[in-house]
């Protein structure tokens, strides 16, 4: 199996290696400023993977974020509101993104980081000048191809979007070239960090999940309520391709079991969709956000892992987070066989990949599932031992702690 990499700019194909962290005989902790105008204040890759491990490492650890209370504390990670994000009509919702980047810029000096680590493209500019004003260390988190994320805003004016594409393609490539380092969520906008944009230094660090969090659950009983299970943001795109699947799995006289829980956008229309095409006594949609030391347990609701990912731009670069969690819940895994996962699954052995779009093939394979209980176990158990052995955050954020020890 491919192994994930870790990027430098003489050598792209080079290895990942891990610098033991240093040790710090000074006074004071290293201090280090977290901030993010647009994420959840509890955001699973900012706050509960990257800041806890580094407040738990040591680090004097900030997080600037949408807050609806002034500050708090949590699990060591001291928390300071840049306002909250409200109503997003255009023109209100502009003016108060504004209003917390500049929050954010006034708390970000006040707290004079020895590290600024941001992860929104928009405070690229912010990240400039605290480079320029501070001589700080300034680390970009790229979470995901944001370019080919514009791509599909099809509702945009073309010339709008091509403006967007080349404002957006100017800040990253600024990024690349100023700041100490960016962060990758997966190869695929790592290369284009240094291929594109010619960066500096450039390191992956996977969205991979937390042992405590999904070790501590059994893998799903046969009699589970649900037959398969998604989780996460909802978007119609997704919605489309399972209705159709549905209904390819109806007229083989198949009616299987769906659960899908967390932030969907259009649940108003996806409720009338399900009555219009008669399933909804098949598919659960649930929009309300549960905790995150809860989405285990709910997954867990479900016999298989769905990940019905389009063939769109953004998808041939990002790797879905929720395969590693599925895999560390020891259950199966239907997905789309797109590039980003073919590296840690494409071998058949613990999820089924399928041609994106084909709701017939996504049919075939859930049924080849549904009928097998034992090729369930055995490719849930192959997967669990993957997220066990490598894919697991209590390993990848030792590249985090790193990076952070070389740069300070």
């Amino acid at each position: 199996m491919s192994q994930p990499h870790a990027y430098l700019p003489d050598d792209p194909a080079a290895t990942r290696t891990m610098a033991r962290p240093a040790q710090r005989t000074i006074a004071r902790p290293y201090r280090v400023v977290h901030i993010s105008t647009v994420h959840p204040p509890f955001d699973q890759r900012i706050f509960y993977r990257e800041c806890v491990s580094l407040a738990a490492s040591g680090y004097e650890t900030h997080l600037l974020t949408p807050l609806p209370v002034v500050e708090l504390e949590r699990q060591a990670v001291h928390l300071h509101s840049v306002g909250v994000v409200g109503e997003q009509r255009l023109g209100l919702g502009l003016k108060r993104r504004w209003q917390r980047i500049q929050r954010a810029a006034i708390l970000a000096r006040q707290l004079r980081a020895d590290l600024y680590h941001l992860h929104d493209p928009e405070l690229i500019p912010l990240g400039l000048w605290l480079k320029a004003t501070t001589r700080r260390r300034v680390i970009f988190d790229c979470h995901e191809n944001n370019i080919a994320y514009l791509r599909q805003k099809h509702y945009l004016n073309s010339l709008l979007r091509g403006g967007l594409e080349l404002g957006m393609a100017t800040l990253e490539h600024l990024a690349a070239r100023t700041f100490d380092a960016i962060i990758t969520a997966d190869q695929g906008v790592a290369d284009l960090y240094l291929r594109q944009f010619r960066a500096r230094r450039v390191v992956v660090v996977h969205n991979f999940p937390q042992l405590d969090l999904f070790l501590n659950q059994s893998p799903p009983a046969d009699d589970a309520p649900f037959d398969l299970v998604y989780h996460g943001t909802i978007p119609r795109y997704h919605l489309e391709t399972t209705f159709a699947v549905a209904e390819a799995l109806r007229r083989r006289g198949r009616r299987a079991r769906w659960l899908f829980f967390g932030k969907c956008p259009e649940i108003v229309w996806a409720q009338a969709e399900l009555v219009r095409r008669g399933l909804q006594d098949n598919i659960v949609i649930d929009p309300h956000p549960i905790p995150h030391e809860q989405v285990a347990v709910r997954v867990r609701q479900g016999q298989i892992g769905f990940i019905p990912l389009p063939d769109l731009p953004k998808f041939q670069h990002n790797i879905p987070t929720k395969l590693f969690e599925f895999m560390a819940l020891g259950m199966p895994v239907v997905l789309s066989d797109l590039p980003p996962s073919r590296p840690f699954v494409g071998d058949g052995r613990c999820a089924l990949m399928v041609p994106a779009n084909d709701h017939e093939a996504y049919a075939d394979a859930i049924i080849r599932l549904l009928d097998n209980p034992e090729l369930r176990r055995t490719m849930g158990a192959e997967g669990r031992a993957r997220v066990i052995n490598q894919f697991n955050w209590q390993r990848e954020s030792q590249y985090l702690l790193s990076l952070y020890a070389e740069l300070l």
